[in-house]
């Protein structure tokens, strides 16, 4: 494989960990804040948490730019759907004021959840939330071209991915044992200086 081949497979990775540490980051947090106020998590919510450390660990053990990583690029195509079905929606969202707005702004200490109006909560954490949407956004850009710069490099170098036992597939069975004859008839008959020093051997002994 060629040098920008693994250059391109490096930045991704790069774009890969620091989208989703960023995205698990900010969800973190928004958690914490859950779990201050004695409240329940959404099931995406957490369903990004898992996939953006799924991502962590999957683009520090593909980060190293050889032949495994390319070959990989199934897994880089199942991740990128899983970032395509993570968050949604902008900051006008009924869940973004009643819950993220809500909890990030700390409402709970001075009112019921209930009695928070959207005008209440105006746009309090909205950056945080589009900076999710960015990254995670970016996260799956990143593992869609690291698919396919992986199904690329398996095309282009297909040889790259055969072991020396793959590759003496290509020898045909009567040619190798051609080679394998050979070799026991060389094994076999006695060169001269083994002759001669034989001989010399056995006078010695008479």
């Amino acid at each position: 494989m060629g040098a920008a081949s693994k250059t391109c497979s490096l930045i991704l990775r790069v774009g890969e960990l620091i989208s989703a540490a960023i995205v698990a980051g900010v969800l973190g947090r928004y958690l914490y804040f859950l779990s201050s106020a004695h409240a329940h998590a959404g099931s995406r919510i957490i369903y990004a948490e898992v996939i953006a450390g799924i991502s962590i660990l999957a683009s520090l053990v593909l980060f190293p730019p050889l032949k495994y990583s390319f070959y990989c690029f199934g897994l880089d195509f199942a991740l990128c759907i899983c970032w395509t079905l993570t968050v949604s929606g902008g900051c006008e969202s009924y869940w973004y004021w009643d819950s993220w707005g809500y909890y990030w702004g700390r409402y709970w200490y001075t009112a019921p959840r209930g009695s928070i109006t959207q005008s209440v909560i105006g746009t309090a954490a909205c950056s945080k939330w589009r900076a999710t949407l960015a990254f995670s956004f970016i996260g799956g850009c990143c593992w869609l071209l690291s698919g396919i710069l992986g199904i690329y490099v398996c095309a282009k170098y297909p040889r790259d991915w055969r072991s020396s036992s793959g590759e003496m597939d290509h020898i045909s069975t009567p040619s190798r044992i051609a080679r394998w004859r050979h070799k026991t008839n060389q094994e076999a008959v006695p060169t001269k200086d083994t002759t001669e020093a034989a001989t010399y051997s056995v006078g010695n002994q008479a």
